[in-house]
């Protein structure tokens, strides 16, 4: 039994207790008032009576005339005249008195008073002894029609005080609903924290509780920082701060053969004097140099949230875009910042060869460097310039041709619900299925193919479509969740995040099911940290309703990994850029390590996204992976289903 209800109980009984005391002492206390009362009657009106017959003649007549009116109008039960030889000389009796008091109450609370007796002179003689009984039945009525006024308004004053007291419980007890609450996110590995109440007693317990959220969320955040500290260290250059060579390749690499990815841009900058720079301004200014070209890219990546930017060796930089993007438009974009960046400096004449190309699905990374590489040595050949571009591809496209075309395919698909949700499995460890993930498939007509996400995201992005898609990918899995007993995880958009509508929607439809946690939700990293606070009252929508919520393709923003110990998040995926090849890389397993054992501390499971190979998958199984996912894995499903 809860200490809520024991502390009602305990405050039920000492009520009953107070109103049975109470209705007790009331009804004794009118009880002993009335017997008293009847008592002095008894005796006042026999003297009284007592006196009047003994100043009268003695005639019989005269005498019983009196008696009998005395009798009619007081209420008697008894009136009688005893001669001194103890013989009744006058009686009258009433034998009909009926009292409305049940007779459990006469016999519990019976009135028993002794007669008033007084004596009758004629002249210096004794005439006789005269004898007075009051009627009790009307005391019987008037003490039990005062017990059940007392009774009820005891009753309603003890209802009263239960329900103020209930109320008053309620307030002082709203400490415990919280520390309650606190204690059982803590069992969750919810680090959370909550404002001191008044009481002592529970101040000091939550006092205790916050110290011990404090602590944690201090350890998990110098973990974090640490952590993104070692892989800034490993991943990222130390003078630019752009990635690294082998970090950049990766990147790419995965993208290009990423089921959501269509096609893209690369564009390559090649600094053509660093060598003679070097020499002429020493190797600290050409660092400063150096830094101030990553800076102006990566200020560039700043506008296009799908682009990265790195550093492929001394003077050689890259910029991938993983959407649809016009490599022409980008390059010319980057040759005006590089030709910004020459006017403000006066120290040396920079000199640039920018080589751009398409990037499209299924490419190889290396090859298209080794033959941007082959563009810049022919650039050797050519006289110097400031920037020169060298258009890998000439490829041109039109963009509002084609956010046209696609507005009618959206359009198309939507009207037409030519939609469907394709399957991906996350699997454990012990090799059952956690989920599949549901990435969102559409065509505009039953002749056409099927396009995978990154095939019209962007475009869905510029044309403001995504919360639409998004709702119509949440029907889609609800439906088919309703006929089909699977966990499914589908991806929900910055837009559709911030939507009331599609909260709303997705709040009646997950209701509908009956087994909420067969769904889950996923958000990218970028999304998720670049509006924390949305993200943070999305996540609690979901956990309220009871659904599966974590974020995906996690590599940019390891340091505010810490920030999510009070969100009670169910998974965290880490993307394929942290995983290739980590079975040759001793320092990104350390690193992945302790991102798993961080994350595994806020009672999050990790798992990597885009496993290849057995070797890979090995290598993560010893790190501490709870669970997997990756072209190797749907493979591996597939052939054993065959």
């Amino acid at each position: 039994m809860s200490l809520i209800k024991q502390i009602r109980i305990a405050i039920s009984v000492i009520i009953m207790m107070v109103v049975a005391g109470c209705l007790s002492l009331s009804v004794f206390d009118n009880h002993r008032f009335m017997a008293e009362q009847l008592q002095k009657k008894n005796n006042d009106n026999a003297n009284g009576l007592a006196i009047t017959l003994s100043n009268i003649p003695k005639d019989p007549i005269t005498v019983e005339l009196i008696v009998s009116a005395q009798f009619d109008m007081g209420h008697y039960h008894r009136i009688a005249i005893i001669s001194p030889e103890k013989k009744p000389m006058i009686e009258r009796r009433n034998l009909d008195a009926q009292s409305n008091a049940p007779q459990w109450f006469q016999h519990l609370f019976s009135i028993n008073i002794a007669p008033g007796v007084a004596s009758i002179q004629s002249g210096w003689q004794q005439y006789g002894t005269l004898i007075m009984e009051s009627e009790p039945s009307l005391a019987y009525d008037q003490l039990w029609q005062t017990t059940q006024h007392a009774l009820l308004w005891t009753l309603l004053v003890a209802f009263v005080s239960y329900v103020l007291s209930g109320l008053w419980l309620k307030k002082i007890l709203t400490p415990l609903d919280q520390v309650i609450a606190q204690a059982v996110a803590l069992g969750e590995r919810e680090y959370i924290t909550i404002p001191e109440p008044k009481t002592p007693e529970f101040q000091k317990l939550v006092r205790t509780m916050n110290t011990l959220s404090g602590r944690i969320k201090h350890i998990v955040t110098e973990a974090s920082q640490s952590l993104s500290v070692f892989n800034q260290q490993i991943n990222f250059d130390e003078v630019t701060g752009l990635m690294n060579q082998s970090h950049f390749a990766n990147s790419a690499s995965v993208a290009l053969k990423s089921d959501n990815y269509v096609d893209g841009a690369l564009v390559l900058i090649q600094l053509r004097n660093l060598a003679d720079i070097d020499r002429q301004l020493g190797y600290s200014v050409t660092n400063q140099l150096i830094k101030k070209i990553a800076d102006a890219l990566n200020q560039h990546c700043q506008h296009y949230p799908h682009m990265i930017a790195g550093r492929l060796a001394g003077g050689l930089f890259g910029l991938f875009s993983r959407q649809p993007l016009d490599d022409n438009q980008l390059a010319t974009e980057v040759k005006w910042a590089l030709e910004k960046l020459n006017v403000s400096q006066s120290l040396v004449q920079l000199q640039f060869v920018l080589s751009h190309t398409k990037a499209r699905k299924g490419d190889d990374f290396s090859d298209m460097f080794k033959v941007m590489q082959f563009i810049f040595e022919l650039a050797n050949d050519q006289a110097a310039m400031p920037v020169r571009v060298m258009n890998a591809n000439s490829i041109v496209t039109s963009r509002k041709h084609f956010l046209s075309q696609w507005r009618d395919q959206f359009m198309q698909a939507i009207e037409h619900k030519q939609i469907k949700l394709a399957r991906y499995p996350v699997q454990r460890m012990d090799q059952h299925i956690l989920h599949y993930e549901a990435p969102l498939r559409l065509r505009a007509s039953a002749a056409d193919e099927w396009m995978a996400a990154g095939a019209f995201i962007d475009w869905a992005q510029q044309l403001d479509m995504m919360e639409t898609l998004d709702t119509l990918a949440l029907e889609y899995a609800v439906d088919l969740l309703h006929h089909t007993p699977i966990q499914l995880s589908i991806n929900v958009s910055a837009a559709a995040m911030r939507s009331e509508h599609y909260c709303d929607k997705l709040r009646g439809l997950v209701t509908s099911l009956a087994t909420p946690a067969a769904i889950g939700f996923e958000i990218t990293e970028e999304t998720a940290f670049a509006d924390f606070v949305i993200f943070k009252q999305f996540v609690q929508l979901v956990k309220s309703l009871g659904c599966m919520v974590g974020i995906e393709h996690v590599a940019n923003r390891l340091g505010q990994l810490g920030d999510l110990h009070e969100l009670g998040l169910d998974f965290v995926k880490f993307d394929a850029s942290l995983i290739r090849d980590i079975h040759l890389r001793n320092q990104q397993q350390s690193l992945l390590r302790g991102l798993c054992m961080m994350v595994r501390t806020m009672g999050i499971m990790p798992i990597a996204e885009g496993v290849l190979n057995i070797d890979e998958l090995e290598s993560l199984r010893l790190i501490g992976v709870d669970a997997v996912t990756g072209p190797f894995i749907h493979e591996a499903l597939n052939a054993d289903d065959h």
